[in-house]
């Protein structure tokens, strides 16, 4: 507990600015308690300012979380691997520092932080200020935080890094070999896609996950279109990886120089279109009929002859 101590008496020197001899407190919660602008074992104080009572409090929650996260930082500092990452060439990237300052717009999106929340403070108190022709609210909050907690967020932090970071790994060892649908390969890449979108603008692992979904995405390429079998009836294609058979039920794009009454229809797992021959169809002429699937914005196509 001693490396929070420091870190929240360091947090607390800039409190005495708030003081003033042009303020005159206008009204109040009740007697001021004896931890404000003190620190104590097990939990810590905070104070902000703001136009109203709320907003004051708002800030004041704000700088409990930025606290914690400082003491999760100071925990966790060892952990270089996690809490520290090459950017470029000779910067560095703190999840931590990117996080506090995130903790202000999107603090509830923090999955290790999403307990510490107002409910859980253990007193508070406020101050109506008049400085000159201006009122200001002073709102002051103890928080519960003792060492156990901090071990426990820190656990959860952890977890949470390495957590994407494994993520991150089986993504990139992923070759689609073991799917046996499209639909299965494009849900595969949305989950990259969602997992970068969950990370920060500055992470890094950001480019990893564009680079991953570059890599699915020409594996999507590479999926062609071939005939199972024909006839003056009906048309069976299958998609194929490689040679591994796949299945699908995206529509596809059906035109035909001569058939009509083209309908798609997935049949035990193989793509069956059914046509009208007889109408429009002669024999000895060339009779074809070409099918367009769109796999994640990559139009793939063959043309069969009919006969």
């Amino acid at each position: 507990m001693k490396k929070l101590f420091i870190i929240l008496c360091a947090a607390l020197t800039v409190l005495p600015a708030f003081a003033g001899n042009n303020e005159k407190v206008v009204d109040k919660s009740g007697r001021q308690p004896k931890w404000v602008f003190s620190t104590g074992k097990d939990y810590i104080t905070v104070s902000a300012e703001g136009a109203d009572i709320q907003s004051a409090k708002d800030k004041a929650m704000t700088q409990v979380k930025k606290q914690i996260l400082s003491s999760i930082a100071e925990s966790v500092q060892s952990s270089s691997s996690i809490n520290t990452r090459e950017q470029g060439v000779n910067g560095k990237y703190n999840i931590l520092e990117e996080y506090n300052n995130l903790v202000e717009t999107k603090g509830a999106l923090i999955p290790f932080l999403s307990e510490v929340s107002e409910a859980k403070v253990e007193e508070y108190y406020w101050e109506k200020l008049k400085r000159g022709k201006s009122y200001v609210y002073r709102y002051h909050i103890k928080y519960p935080f003792n060492q156990f907690d901090l071990m426990r967020l820190s656990d959860e932090f952890l977890t949470h890094e390495r957590e994407i970071n494994q993520k991150l790994d089986d993504f990139s060892k992923d070759n689609f070999t073991s799917y046996n649908s499209i639909e299965e390969m494009i849900q595969r890449m949305q989950e990259v896609r969602m997992l970068r979108a969950s990370l920060m603008e500055q992470d890094p692992r950001r480019a990893t996950c564009q680079n991953i979904e570059k890599v699915y995405n020409g594996y999507l390429k590479t999926i062609v279109i071939r005939q199972l079998s024909i006839n003056k009836q009906q048309l069976v294609f299958a998609p194929f990886y490689g040679e591994k058979q796949l299945t699908t039920t995206i529509q596809p794009k059906l035109e035909s120089n001569c058939l009509n009454d083209m309908q798609f229809v997935p049949q035990n797992g193989k793509c069956v279109v059914t046509y009208d021959y007889q109408t429009s169809c002669y024999d000895g002429e060339q009779n074809d009929i070409t099918v367009t699937l769109n796999i994640a914005g990559n139009k793939v196509k063959n043309t069969f002859i009919v006969k």
